[in-house]
């Protein structure tokens, strides 16, 4: 929900890429996000905020181990429900995890470190969005 304000190739990215999976949540669970710019944190509706957490409570544990595995890769609740319920695959939702990061390496050259973080986390999100499809 904290979106680039320049370069405005990235702003436009991000609204491009990320606009679709904000609407998603609004349709699916009834939960509308606030996006912003900047570092300033940004609250979120407190329904929202209920309804994702209802969503969340009401997983089987498996089901939550998976969202476990990916969320923290992903940087996103939205990307890993969404992984869970089988909207969105897992090379999209890592792409969309490393936006800003893949908008720079475009613009400053790869990193071989950053590569292989990426290369790591991209299995992990693979393995984790496999295991979702087995629970559901």
């Amino acid at each position: 929900c904290y979106w680039a304000e320049s370069p405005p190739e990235l702003a436009a990215r991000q609204a491009a890429r990320w606009r679709p999976w904000i609407d998603w949540s609004e349709r699916t669970y009834n939960a509308p996000l606030r996006v912003t710019t900047g570092l300033t944190p940004i609250r979120q509706h407190r329904d929202s905020i209920a309804r994702l957490r209802d969503v969340v409570m009401g997983l089987t544990p498996y089901q939550l181990s998976g969202l476990g595995v990916a969320v923290p890769p992903l940087g996103s609740l939205v990307l890993g429900l969404a992984l869970l319920h089988g909207a969105i695959d897992a090379t999209e939702a890592h792409e969309l995890g490393a936006l800003e990061e893949l908008f720079q390496a475009e613009q400053w050259g790869e990193d071989d470190e950053a590569v292989i973080r990426r290369r790591n986390i991209a299995t992990e999100i693979e393995l984790a969005a496999r295991f979702m499809a087995l629970v559901r």
